[in-house]
Order: structure tokens, then C-alpha cells, then sequence
């Protein structure tokens, strides 16, 4: 399986950094060549040019000649990746899997932006590698070296991307590489379900009705920050009419960005390892349907939940479920706040075409508190969990829903 690391490009000298904004824009460029083949052959012919065909036009453009030629075909597979999904969802919309007024051909870059330089070829000389040049860049240019984090140093690593942020004012650096999967011998009657949220990012729940509580407070702390300090700059910048972001915007988004992506990348790891601590062999984690996601919650916790990305813990933990030998379970979420676990309430299905009124045997009284029928008292978001964990059908709850108990949640606070 690959795995990525990503890092900010620091020490570059002025000419260094000058040379990689030249390259992003020829890169950007060949992109915009290749797509363009595409999209008149596509206007023409109703068919689909492939990488091939479009590798023989676009290696004439001087374009083509300034970039190293795998840098050069590394870009045009990107034009036959998006022409692929792009044709993959005309595919869909005409079985009436989806919305045609959703999909839009792919469009050309701006006249003055950039493009990722993707290196597929690395020749590595101890802890470094120099960016490849074309033969004719090489005679005008001199050699960039990057040195690799000791981290890699012992593992393959299959591609290299150096890509502009911000209009290319910073550049990030990413290296993908190949590890053999870790599977592990689990329990597969065991499973732990997972309900995300703002100030609970991640309430866990166990089919045997232990929990734990991934507290979001910090991450949403960081969050607020930066819209305030957002906010400020933005003020000044209307003040002195100066138009589009500024440097210290861009700085305040990547360093927002990075303790987001810290944040998340960590809490993914600490369940992970649960799970394995505690022989877990099946992870569900809720998802919602578009109709939740598009109501309006109010504009402090919609701003919440926009800058807290929770699609991306999805897809982290996917990964590592993958990698560990965990089966990895979505579960569609609807009333899965409102059913009550204890009472073995059954829990529908949202249906946007004909929406009804359920009702259900407890009811959430105030913040955090869910009262079951009986009058019992639980954590409002570990009721959650445990409907997740039923309506996915994942494992065998009648023995937790007998015993009408589960541990109180410890909380986390990720460092």
C-alpha cells in the first residue's frame, strides 16, 4: 500500500524558488495543451482521446521540450485521469445514478497559474535527489537538490510532488511511498462505531459498551482563531484596497491547515490503535446523506462544521483499516440521534421524496444527555453511536441491549 508525507519546501534560495515557480507555470501549460486536445477531439468526435494519442500531439508544443519528458507525461495522465471521471459520471447520470447538471467537462487552468511537478523517475544519491530537468532547461538553469526526511530513507518511495500553494507563494512537498500491509489477526465479533461531531469529534462506542470521547474542542479553538485573525487582516486589506489574498492570509490559511491536518492525522492513529490494543475487527463509522449536510444549523455551527473536515477522518481511517486488516463499515446515520439504543427502537431510513415524522421512545433532554423510556441517562452522542452501530447490522448487539448499560465515555484530548 502507498502512504504520503507531506512537507513544506524550506531554504530554497531566490533563484531557486524563481526556477520552481517557472517550471509550475510550463507544467501548468502542458496541462492546459493536453487538455485542450482532449476537449477538440471530444467537440468533434463525441469520443474519447486517450493518453497515448494525446502523449504524440502534445510532445511538439515547446511546452513539452522546457520539461523533464516524465514530468511532461506525468501531467497528461492527470488530463486523462480528469477526462476518465469525467466520462465515468456521464456514465452514471444516463443510468439516472446522477445529476447531469452536476457534471461540467473539465476546464482549462488560469492563464497565470500553476501546476503541481510530479517526478515518477527518483534517483536518490545518499539523503538527497535533484528536481530532473529537460536537456535544453538544464543549459539555462542550475540543479535543484532536496534533501529527503531521514524518516524515508529505508523505504521505496514511488513519486514525488512539489506543489504551489497560494499562487505558488509556498511550496509543499509530497512524497508517496510503498509499505507492505501490517494484517492482523482480530476478533471480527468485536466492533467499535464512531458518531463525528464539532465539540465531540469522535464519540466511540464498543459492541461490548465501552467508550471514548475524542475531544473536538481544540480543533475547533483553532478554528476560531483563525476566522477572527481572518478577519482582522481582511479588514485591513478592504481598508487599503488591495485585492486578492495576501501573504500573511496565505501564511495564517497553511499554518490553520497544518494543525488541522495534525489534529486529524493523530486522532485517526489513536483509534487505529485502539482497535488493534483491543483485538477490534470491525470499525462503522456514520455518515450523512446530503439532506443533513444542506440544513441550516445556524451560521456559528455550519461554520463549524465547514472548516472541521470530517470527510477526511472518513478516508483516513478507511486507509488504515485497509492496511491493518480492519473491516472498514459506512453507515447512513438518519435518526440515529433520536432512536433510543436501550428501548430497541427501530430506526428508519431518511426518504428526501417522501419525508414522515417519526416517533421514538427517549428524547434528548439538554446538551449531552439522552433519557431512554425508563428515564435512564446516557451520553446523547454514545446513544448515537450505538444506533449507528445497530443499523449497520455489523455485529450482534442483543446482549449489550439486554443489559441496558455502557461505560461512561472517557475523554481524550489529542496533544
Amino acid at each position: 500500500m502507498y502512504f504520503c508525507i507531506k512537507q513544506q519546501l524550506n531554504g530554497l534560495t531566490k533563484e531557486e524558488y524563481l526556477t520552481l515557480r517557472e517550471l509550475c507555470r510550463i507544467a501548468k501549460n502542458i496541462y492546459n495543451v493536453g487538455l485542450y486536445n482532449v476537449r477538440q477531439y471530444y467537440f468533434e468526435h463525441k469520443e474519447f482521446l486517450n493518453y497515448e494519442k494525446n502523449y504524440h500531439l502534445a510532445k511538439t508544443n515547446e511546452n513539452y521540450k522546457l520539461l523533464n519528458s516524465n514530468m511532461a507525461q506525468q501531467i497528461l495522465k492527470k488530463v486523462n485521469e480528469a477526462f476518465k471521471s469525467f466520462f465515468g459520471l456521464v456514465k452514471l447520470a444516463k443510468q439516472g445514478k446522477y445529476d447531469y447538471k452536476a457534471i461540467s467537462i473539465p476546464k482549462y487552468l488560469k492563464k497565470d497559474g500553476f501546476h503541481s511537478l510530479i517526478i515518477g523517475q527518483i534517483r536518490i544519491d545518499g539523503n538527497k535527489f535533484t528536481i530532473p530537468y529537460s536537456n535544453l532547461y538544464k543549459k539555462t538553469h542550475k540543479p535543484i537538490t532536496i534533501t529527503i526526511p531521514p524518516v524515508l530513507l529505508d523505504k521505496k518511495i514511488k513519486q514525488i510532488e512539489i506543489i504551489p500553494k497560494h499562487h505558488a507563494r509556498f511550496f509543499e512537498i509530497q512524497y508517496k511511498y510503498e509499505m507492505p500491509e501490517d494484517q492482523r489477526e482480530l476478533n471480527d465479533q468485536k466492533a467499535l462505531a464512531i458518531d463525528l461531531g464539532v465539540n465531540n469529534l469522535a464519540t466511540c462506542v464498543t459492541s461490548d459498551g465501552r467508550s471514548f470521547i475524542i475531544d473536538g474542542r481544540r480543533l475547533k479553538s483553532i478554528n476560531q482563531w483563525f476566522n477572527k485573525e481572518n478577519a482582522r487582516l481582511q479588514s485591513m486589506k478592504d481598508k487599503q484596497k488591495i485585492k486578492g489574498t495576501t501573504r500573511k492570509q496565505a501564511l495564517l490559511a497553511m499554518n490553520r491547515n497544518n494543525k488541522v491536518n495534525d489534529y486529524i492525522n493523530k486522532t485517526c492513529r489513536y483509534i487505529i490503535n485502539y482497535c488493534i490494543e483491543n483485538q477490534i475487527g470491525k470499525l462503522v463509522i456514520g455518515y450523512a446523506e446530503t439532506w443533513q449536510r444542506n440544513i441550516n444549523l445556524g451560521k456559528k455551527t455550519n461554520q463549524n462544521f465547514v472548516n472541521i473536515p470530517l470527510g477526511n477522518i472518513k478516508e483516513k481511517l478507511e486507509y488504515l483499516c485497509k492496511f491493518y486488516g480492519i473491516k472498514f463499515f459506512k453507515q447512513e446515520e438518519s435518526y440515529t440521534s433520536k432512536a433510543s439504543f436501550f428501548d430497541g427502537d427501530e430506526i428508519p431510513e431518511y426518504n428526501a421524496d417522501n419525508p414522515k415524522e417519526y416517533k421514538f421512545s427517549g428524547k434528548r433532554i439538554k446538551r449531552g444527555l439522552y433519557r431512554t423510556k425508563s428515564g435512564k441517562l446516557i451520553n446523547a452522542d454514545v446513544n448515537g453511536a450505538l444506533n449507528i452501530l445497530k443499523k449497520s447490522k455489523a455485529v450482534d448487539l442483543s446482549v449489550l441491549c439486554s443489559s441496558g448499560e455502557v461505560d461512561t465515555p472517557q475523554r481524550i484530548r489529542i496533544a
